[in-house]
């Protein structure tokens, strides 16, 4: 029946754990708006923490880092999150539908019950004023009013047939609207899907960019250390006559100071020529007055992408009454001006850097 398949539907999308594959059992929420089975997480934080540090948690659904705080246990971390009270409302409407109490009662009453007034008695009469199955003594000792009409099972099966089959129609009916109802069920269900498409895709490309400017970014600084050395190559005989001057001017200056006089007029006709040769060195070597430097050029594209980047995009839930959407207060866009695009500040602050 079409209303199985929505109720069916219901539970594999909204009621089924997907650690476990499971209905949840006391589901509870991360802050990445993810639930999980309360154990599923127990067993989630265990693994997570041991591969990944104490003090984080991977979603399995969007990869998104759950923090645990130091000073709190992991069992009593999984104690404190948020049951998920809409999980759980849900799953008590349905478990009250398919256990009905009522009609669980009726269904099981056959003509082979016992009248409980009258023990031994089979429930073989119906009194149409009171809407109850009866046994023959019944109808003498409390249904012999006039107001009371009382007929046999088999009569009365015939004469209620026609809103037997009223209320089917009208069942039906009301089942096949339900059915055109949960169409827009679907539809969210293939939008949610496309949302997500959308965003692995985004998240793919941006992966792909980001590792394209990694490239760049080691080829940008591996052309810094090509350019530091044929710099450095270029001022080699600048280095070796200032080098030159040093040791010159350091060796005549301790002659200087003693009293080897001797030595020190011996040297000096060198010395002088040495400084000579190194003055015109350094006119050689001096083409201009404009230090060497190097410079970072952005491209504006990128400058300007990055002037105007403050957030990837949104999330917004369309076709939803004011009423019901009063507690996605969360989902509020911010805009900080009128050139800058909206911000969702909790979905933001909630993302991977």
């Amino acid at each position: 029946m079409a209303a199985h398949s929505v109720v069916r539907s219901l539970t594999d999308e909204y009621l089924t754990c997907r650690i476990c594959l499971q209905a949840f059992d006391r589901p509870r929420r991360v802050s990445c708006q993810h639930s999980f089975c309360t154990d599923c997480i127990r067993q989630l934080v265990t693994k997570s923490t041991a591969s990944r540090g104490p003090d984080k948690l991977l979603c399995p659904l969007c990869r998104s880092e759950v923090l645990i705080p130091a000073d709190v246990s992991l069992d009593d971390f999984v104690c404190n999150l948020p049951i998920d009270s809409l999980i759980v409302d849900l799953q008590t409407t349905l478990s009250r539908h398919n256990r009905n109490p009522e009609i669980s009662r009726t269904a099981n009453v056959n003509s082979n019950d016992s009248c409980k007034a009258h023990p031994g008695r089979q429930l073989g009469h119906y009194c149409f004023h009171h809407a109850q199955l009866i046994c023959a003594k019944c109808i003498d000792d409390f249904h012999h009013e006039p107001h009371c009409r009382c007929r046999s099972l088999i009569e009365a099966r015939r004469e209620l047939q026609p809103r037997v089959d009223r209320v089917l129609q009208r069942l039906h009916s009301e089942l096949n609207e339900a059915e055109l109802e949960a169409a827009n069920d679907r539809s969210f269900g293939n939008s949610k899907q496309k949302t997500l498409y959308d965003i692995t895709n985004l998240e793919q490309r941006l992966e792909k960019i980001f590792e394209s400017c990694r490239r760049q970014i080691s080829v940008l600084r591996s052309d810094v250390e090509r350019l530091n050395r044929e710099y450095i190559l270029n001022r080699k005989d600048f280095f070796t006559v200032v080098h030159s001057l040093l040791e010159s001017t350091s060796h005549l200056e301790s002659l200087k100071q003693g009293n080897d006089n001797k030595h020190l007029i011996e040297l000096l006709p060198s010395v002088e020529g040495q400084l000579n040769n190194s003055i015109q060195c350094l006119r050689d070597l001096k083409t201009n007055d404009k230090a060497a430097s190097l410079a970072f050029t952005l491209y504006d594209e990128v400058s300007e992408f990055i002037r105007r980047f403050s957030a990837l995009g949104f999330i917004e839930l369309q076709g939803v009454p004011s009423d019901l959407s009063a507690d996605l207060s969360h989902l509020q866009l911010i805009t900080v001006n009128s050139d800058a695009p909206p911000l969702s500040l909790s979905h933001i602050l909630n993302r991977r850097n």
